[in-house]
């Protein structure tokens, strides 16, 4: 027990000295740090992990040129965005498609300025009675963006695709990514939307059923949507799908400069990534405490995957790290309670825990 308060100690009390390097040429747009001196953007895991490895070698100038092509094809893309973004549906897609591929924080000063515009076609309709858009599609994006945003919008959007009885139109069942739009949508229902509970059972019904006679594509993009509605998903695990399910009618215009940027982009982010899992396994070694716990899992990077998930932005490298620690200790006290204490001990152990948060 002494051992364990230690070690809570060892975390809390740690020097914040964490030196920071750079990873793009323009600090101004992007500003990705890490607690480790070592640079190269593909280094296998096992080589970063090797204590022979002389990382201040591994820093080369095709590492710089990849970080500066980089930040060229984000403005380049930052240009298209502004431009194909007054677009009405336009802007929409391409919101849709840098969030869903986890890259959103490079843009979020266009996506603001897109959603302001798309917010007033919302409140322009209502001003005259109705909102004028028919397409489902459009009214579905445009209404969960908003609402993902904090904008508040109305769930009566979706009344112009409703018969007189309330029930949704059948027709609408040959509108499959229209019906996948409503179905994301519906995600973001609140208590006492009935319209939006209505239509999520409406969407996934007709849509479940469309997979026996859609194509293999089609199905894949269906099934990949009722499985895994973006609301409900997280960028940094499904983004990899997204160029092999939604590249299909999508505007060439922006699309392959967008695949360009999410290819460099996924590779530093990786490589960001593995350093962090070699700082936490580092961290975790020399702790001694898989020696002394030996009861206890030795799981540093599956930790890890908890801080990645809920901090995904490449920002936030020391936030993952340090979230990390205390992760790894959960589970620890996790497996104290399971597999080792006593009921006495176990009273004991929380009382000393107790005391030494209070």
């Amino acid at each position: 027990m002494a051992l364990f308060s230690k070690a809570i100690s060892a975390v809390y009390n740690a020097p914040k000295n964490i030196p920071h390097i750079q990873l793009t040429p323009k600090p101004s747009s992007q500003k990705w740090s890490t607690a480790q001196d070592h640079g190269l953007l593909s280094t296998p895991l096992h080589l970063l992990t090797d204590s022979k490895t002389n990382y201040a070698n591994t820093i080369t100038r095709e590492d710089d040129d990849i970080c500066f092509l980089h930040a060229l094809k984000l403005d380049v893309f930052r240009h298209v965005l502004r431009k194909l973004g007054e677009e009405a549906v336009e802007g929409l897609n391409m919101i849709d498609a840098v969030q869903r591929l986890g890259i959103d924080h490079h843009f979020q000063e266009e996506i603001d300025q897109i959603l302001q515009q798309q917010h007033l076609i919302i409140t322009s309709g209502s001003a005259h009675g109705a909102d004028h858009h028919s397409d489902l599609h459009e009214v579905a994006v445009r209404f969960r963006l908003l609402r993902q945003q904090g904008y508040f919008v109305p769930d009566d959007v979706f009344k112009k695709f409703k018969e007189s009885d309330g029930s949704f139109k059948q027709m609408l069942s040959e509108d499959i990514k229209g019906l996948m739009s409503l179905y994301e949508a519906s995600q973001l229902s609140i208590e006492g939307e009935d319209t939006l509970d209505e239509a999520g059972k409406f969407s996934w019904h007709l849509l479940n059923t469309s997979l026996s006679h859609l194509d293999h594509h089609q199905a894949r993009v269906v099934g990949n949507t009722l499985s895994n509605p973006h609301h409900k998903s997280l960028a940094t695990f499904m983004a990899k799908n997204f160029f092999s399910t939604n590249s299909r009618g999508t505007n060439n215009r922006w699309l392959n400069i967008l695949q360009e940027v999410a290819k460099t982009e996924f590779s530093m982010v990786r490589s960001l990534h593995q350093k962090e899992i070699v700082q936490i396994s580092k961290w975790w070694k020399e702790l001694g405490l898989a020696k002394e716990l030996k009861f206890a899992r030795d799981q540093p990077v599956k930790w890890y995957i908890w801080s990645m998930a809920c901090l995904a932005d490449p920002n936030l490298s020391e936030e993952r790290v340090e979230l990390t620690k205390p992760i790894s200790f959960i589970y620890l006290i996790d497996d104290i309670f399971d597999v080792y204490g006593t009921l006495d001990e176990l009273i004991l152990f929380t009382e000393a825990v107790k005391r030494y948060i209070s």
